[in-house]
């Protein structure tokens, strides 16, 4: 392993009782929150903390769903860097969006993709963008605007293999969802992987 390759290791090896304690968490969400929040809050890794938080707060009540998502926000500033807090947000932003928490998400969001140019290498910037306009994208694809704006600003597609996918990956949702490829391509900036994708979905 290159040693720039462990410098930018992102995701750490987790505990057991990280994985044990995110599936107990979405195992008893649905049923009861104290038992799911008692697990979620074992997980000794944020990374994992976070998402069984999100998980919790999916089915809880509505002032108690806004304070663990408050709680969650919190702990993903634990994580081990900018790119672990940026990716895991998506878990609690998705979800708040999902329970109508619009300003909580609105600002988490804000946060997230301020704090996305700090990433570090850039072409992780990438996959954590992904994931927070996949989350918005998924509620409502006008809430992913402001993540697709941050992409086009942060992430050049020609920039790295990560970066390229991502722009396949927008391409391919925005296709399977019955909106338009194009919308994505003609956005991208030319280059060869712009040519690519206007290959691929027939644009050239």
């Amino acid at each position: 392993m290159s040693s720039q390759h462990q410098r930018f290791r992102h995701t750490p090896a987790p505990s057991g009782a990280s994985l044990i304690g995110r599936q107990r968490a979405g195992q008893l969400a649905s049923s009861g929150t104290t038992g799911a929040l008692q697990a979620a809050r074992a997980c000794p890794d944020a990374w994992y903390r976070v998402q069984a938080l999100a998980s919790v707060a999916e089915y809880a009540d509505g002032k108690l769903a806004a304070s663990i998502l408050e709680e969650a926000a919190r702990e993903a500033q634990s994580c081990h860097d900018a790119y672990g807090t940026v990716a895991v947000m998506a878990w609690p932003i998705g979800v708040a969006f999902r329970r109508g928490l619009s300003a909580f998400a609105g600002r988490e969001l804000a946060k997230c993709l301020e704090l996305a140019s700090q990433i570090e290498p850039r072409a992780s910037q990438a996959y954590a963008l992904e994931k927070l306009w996949c989350a918005c994208f998924a509620v409502d694809p006008g809430l992913a605007d402001l993540v697709w704006r941050r992409i086009l600003e942060l992430c050049p597609p020609d920039r790295s293999w990560r970066a390229a996918r991502l722009y396949l990956h927008l391409a391919e949702i925005h296709h399977g969802h019955n909106r338009s490829a194009a919308a994505v391509i003609r956005a991208m900036p030319p280059g060869k992987t712009r040519r690519w994708l206007e290959r691929r979905f027939g644009l050239a």
